[in-house]
This record gives C-alpha cells, structure tokens and sequence, in this order.
C-alpha cells in the first residue's frame, strides 16, 4: 500500500510591500510631524486674483508651488497681474519678492492697487537750472529715496550691487564687480533665500517674480560685451535647472512646510523666418526652457499684436488714459484636474487694479473714480498750460483699437 506523501509547506512570496517595509519607505507621523519625505501633494492652494480674473480664467488665481509664466506684447496688462499677485501674496502671509530687471515697477500705481509699501523719505541734493542765467545751484530737498515693507525688491542696481563681484564660473566672490545684473543673480538670489527658508531664519513662503525674461543677459552674454541671445537662453535652462524642476514643485509635497511659487513676466518675438510663407509665430525670449518648464503660461492681448482697446477720459482737448481692455487666454495649463481646462476671456486694466467687463462694473468705476480723473486731468492741464476741467460732468469717455492710436 502507497505511502501518503507529505506536501512541502508553500512558501510565502516577498512582494514590493514587504520590500518596501524592509528598505524604509513610506511615511511615518510622530508629535504630528511627516518624518520621512511624502510622495503626497498637499491640497492645491493659490495666490487669490480679482473675481474678472477668475471668470475669465476660471482659475481661482495663480498656483502656489508652481511655475507661471505672463507673456504678451508690451501694454497688455502683464504689470497689473503682477501687481495683482503681490497685494495677494501680502494678504496671506506671503513675502513676494521682485526682481524688477525692467527697472520699471511702479511703486504708487501698486500701492494703489493694495501693495504694502511704505515710502521713506531722505533729504537729497537736487540740481536746480536758473531758467535766465542757466546757473545751477545744488539745493537739499526731502524726497521719497526707498519704499519698505512685507515684500523685497530688486532692480538691476540692487543686484548687481549685491551679487556683482561673484564669479559664477567659479563661484568665488570678491573680484572686480561688474557693471551689469546678469540671469545667475537672481538664480544666486533665490537660493539665498531658500537656504533662508530652511534654516528657519523666516517662518513664511515665497513668492518669487521676475520682470522680465529677456531684460538682463547671463554672465556669459555679459562677458562677450556684444550680448548673445543664445548664451542667455544656455544660462536661463542650466541656471534656472533646480529651482524650476526641484526646489519650487518640491514645495507641494505634504512634507514640505512652506510653498513656494514663481511668476515670470517673458518678453515675445515674432519669428517670421522659420516658415517665410506662414504668418510669424509668436516666441518667448529667453529660448524654450521656460516655456517647457512652466505648468502655466497666461497670455494677455493678441499673438501677432496687442490687439486691445485704450480707455480714456477726454475732456476740453485733454486725455487721460485710465484703462486698457484686454483679452486673456491660457495656453498652456498643467495643472491638476478640474484646473487643467484652457479657458479664454477679456478685462480690463485700470489704474486701480483689473475689472470685469460687464456694463455695471465699468458704471461703477467710472462713477467712483470721477473725483481722481479729474484731478489727472487738471494736472495734465496744469503741466501743458491749458484750461482745467471744471467738473466731472464735464468729462466725456472713450475707446480706441490700438491700431487706431
């Protein structure tokens, strides 16, 4: 008779689980901290724009922990978002920080809109002409020299006076300072502040905008004297490298405290010679890096011209020009879903920051703001010699195409 045998025991299989156990990962949560790095998004937060920005985008603002980018031709509205985004940044605890390579931010026309900026004053020597003899005499006058607050500012001044002796091929300071800011300033810049970040020396997140890619060159455009808008692409994709693709996304992660998010404002061309039988395409300055590494890119105005409407108040011969209407479209958007629609809208650009287009928005602007394009009328009138404007009542309103200006 036939022995029975006795089946082997089956053996267990390791899976990825198990191996991953045993190697560590995942995360682990003591005294409420994550203490071992998350592969998990925090929940999509945002630098809070005005409600016409939203209706036309239907975003609710700009993504926090991403890279945006503004593009369009020049007086599209490009300041004002970035005005926008600096009054939002300040609300929720924020610090924005400006690279103004530009040397163009208006420090009244954002206070205006919200910013929180507060002028100090200095005594500073001025040059007065004598209209007859043509004599100069040097006088002390009390004037606005900075502007302080919850924010940082740079202008090509302000950073080459900063970082101007560093050597970026060496990464050495202390040589000959330069007579230019160059790209790798502010790349040096914001890694300053990160390192910052990180070290606890600040408790907030960053908001980093430049305006604008194409306004400065790199070190090695700089050393050329003649400037090389090839270099200076080269410069922005290896410099820019770890921010955009590690430093600021890193900020989603569940793990990291803070979120950091970047805006670049980027100068266009019109290539008309890749393809000589088609209408010119519009391209970014600043080559194809930013444009790949973006997850938004905005677009105000038209792609081949502005394409927009100029606003103004006009009275007795006299023009102020208040507003532009302008039109938004997002071309590129890779942002999680329900965001990652393209939506296309228009607004409009005041003095005071952006409106809708709807009839009782713009009833309601041109009613409280009377009182303030009147007196912009009256100094025009004052500057040019000419009758002053008696009375709102008397200010008439009008809107031009840019190809009619």
């Amino acid at each position: 008779m036939a022995q029975p045998q006795k089946k082997a025991p089956i053996k267990k299989k390791n899976n990825i689980s198990d191996l991953k156990a045993k190697m560590g990962f995942g995360v682990s949560v003591e005294k409420g901290e994550i203490q071992n790095a998350s592969n998990a998004d925090k929940p999509l937060e945002w630098i809070i724009m005005p409600k016409a920005f939203q209706e036309a985008t239907k975003m609710p603002g700009f993504p926090m922990s991403y890279v945006s980018t503004i593009c369009g031709h020049p007086n599209t509205g490009k300041s004002t978002l970035i005005n926008h985004a600096i009054v939002s940044a300040q609300r929720q605890g924020i610090v924005p920080v400006i690279y103004d390579t530009e040397n163009n931010f208006d420090f009244q026309y954002a206070i205006d809109m919200g910013m929180d900026a507060t002028p100090v004053y200095g005594n500073v020597n001025v040059e007065v002409v004598d209209p007859e003899s043509g004599d100069v005499t040097v006088v002390k006058e009390n004037r606005i020299i900075e502007y302080d607050g919850p924010f940082v500012y740079f202008n090509n001044a302000i950073l080459m006076e900063r970082y101007g002796d560093i050597d970026y091929s060496t990464g050495k300071r202390g040589g000959k300072k330069r007579t230019s800011a160059v790209i790798e300033d502010i790349v040096y810049s914001i890694n300053e502040f990160l390192e910052a970040q990180a070290n606890g020396d600040i408790d907030q997140g960053f908001l980093f905008l430049w305006d604008s890619v194409g306004s400065i060159g790199g070190l090695k455009s700089y050393n050329s004297k003649v400037g090389n808008n090839m270099f200076d692409a080269g410069t922005i994709s290896a410099a820019f490298q770890d921010i955009m693709d590690n430093k600021i996304p890193s900020s989603r992660k569940i793990s990291s405290k803070y979120s950091n998010t970047m805006i670049m404002v980027n100068k266009i061309w019109l290539d008309g010679t890749t393809n000589p039988v088609a209408p010119p395409s519009m391209e970014m300055k600043g080559g194809k890096s930013i444009t790949y590494r973006s997850r938004l890119i905005i677009l105000l105005g038209g792609q081949l011209k502005a394409s927009v409407k100029r606003l103004s108040a006009v009275s007795k011969g006299l023009t102020y020009n208040y507003g532009t209407q302008t039109k938004i479209k997002v071309i590129k958007n890779q942002l999680p879903s329900p965001f990652n629609v393209t939506y296309e809208g228009e607004f409009i650009c005041t003095d005071i920051g952006i409106i809708g287009m709807s009839k009782e928005e713009q009833e309601d602007y041109k009613k409280n703001r009377a009182p303030e394009l009147l007196k912009r009328l009256n100094e025009i009138a004052d500057s040019n010699g000419c009758n002053r404007v008696n009375d709102v009542n008397d200010i008439s309103f009008e809107e031009k195409n840019d190809d009619e200006i």
